[in-house]
């Protein structure tokens, strides 16, 4: 019996494909080729391989097709994207369509495409376990309530029952946990990449204006990824604790800013936790607030202070971020600005059901209070 896990490569590149399929029969896999998509779901019907490696430029019929085919007809089968395109449309269509991973071309180091292989093979078989561990669970359960209705005059059995079947339900709920850390891991994943390819972007372009757009964009979905890896890593999968998730916030930023040394932030952030639905938003806002006092608010190669505070007042919760730099201008208003990030702020203060004030207090302040 032939044990050897089966690997599908579609490439209408020969050598792309020689020197991967030589790469992994030395490391022990049994490898497939095709030439074009057509050929791919041929071989894929007849051989059931357990990993697809495939191309996005192909010519008949392109890589997308074929992933679209295949997440219809068999999503636990893993796809790894290899594609040297560096479209960022493509690379989100595939996400999309139900990529496990993307591997740009070319591959300098073919270890990446086989420890990449290693984990969606883990990552699926993860998957199929949990899917039968469902399955017997629902089983049981089914039975047992079978049981309950034959044994119901009987109470001590009736109580024997219902241990068990708490039993059962915290084995439920342990699952369910399990699997919805791994939901945040591959948002979390799938952002980073999304962030990864802004900043490839930013570094291909001479436009000053359109490389701190970029990166602005980066910081957008950066945040988010940081709350969602906040998520993963937490016993407390339903709320943020939100001291933790600024500061990891700020201090990328400062980073990023290169102001570290420069800019000396202060934060007073006590007991503040937060779903999701509020923390997404929160988080953005303070993103754009700090990104936009590290821009503007300190003269050229100097520093300063900076502020971010949250606290509860009553019922309500208040963020304030200010700074001790050149202030706001005379006759500003949030509505007037025209940039992306101040419009942002006042939407997302508007979906937290919340009102923004700012003023000039030796530099500028922004306050946010909205129900918490």
């Amino acid at each position: 019996m032939n044990d050897m896990p089966k690997i599908l490569t579609i490439d209408d590149d020969e050598s792309v494909r020689l020197s991967i399929a030589h790469y992994l029969e030395d490391s022990g896999y049994e490898v497939l080729q095709a030439s074009n998509g057509h050929e791919g779901l041929k071989i894929f019907h007849e051989q059931k391989p357990d990993v697809v490696l495939l191309d996005l430029r192909m010519p008949e019929m392109d890589g997308l097709s074929v992933l679209k085919q295949l997440g219809q007809e068999a999503p636990q089968t893993p796809v790894i994207v290899v594609s040297g395109t560096g479209s960022f449309e493509d690379v989100i269509a595939t996400v999309r369509l139900g990529s496990w991973d993307y591997i740009p071309k070319p591959i300098t180091d073919l270890t990446d495409l086989e420890n990449a292989i290693l984990r969606t093979r883990e990552r699926a078989r993860l998957l199929v376990e949990n899917e039968r561990y469902k399955e017997e669970l629902e089983c049981k359960i089914r039975e047992r309530t079978e049981e309950l209705q034959l044994m119901n005059k009987v109470l001590s059995e009736e109580i024997t029952a219902r241990k068990k079947s708490e039993g059962l339900v915290r084995a439920s709920l342990a699952e369910k946990e399990v699997m919805l850390k791994e939901i945040h891991h591959r948002v979390k994943n799938n952002l980073q990449v999304i962030s990864s390819l802004l900043s490839l972007q930013s570094g291909y372009t001479d436009d000053k204006e359109a490389s701190n757009l970029l990166r602005e964009c980066q910081h957008r979905v950066r945040s988010m990824s940081m709350l969602h890896e906040k998520l993963y890593r937490s016993e407390d999968l339903s709320r943020i604790d939100m001291n933790e998730y600024a500061l990891t916030l700020i201090n990328f930023l400062l980073r990023s800013y290169s102001v570290d040394g420069k800019v000396n932030p202060t934060y007073n952030i006590n007991d503040i936790h937060m779903g999701i639905d509020s923390a997404i938003p929160c988080g953005l806002i303070i993103n754009e607030l700090v990104s936009n006092a590290l821009t503007h608010a300190y003269e050229m190669n100097s520093g300063g202070e900076l502020k971010v505070s949250m606290h509860r007042d009553n019922e309500q919760i208040k963020l304030e971020v200010s700074d001790n730099g050149v202030g706001l201008p005379e006759n500003f208003s949030i509505s007037g600005s025209r940039t992306l990030g101040m419009t942002l702020v006042e939407t997302l203060a508007q979906q937290l059901n919340g009102e923004v004030h700012f003023f000039n207090d030796n530099g500028a302040t922004f306050q946010i209070s909205f129900p918490g």
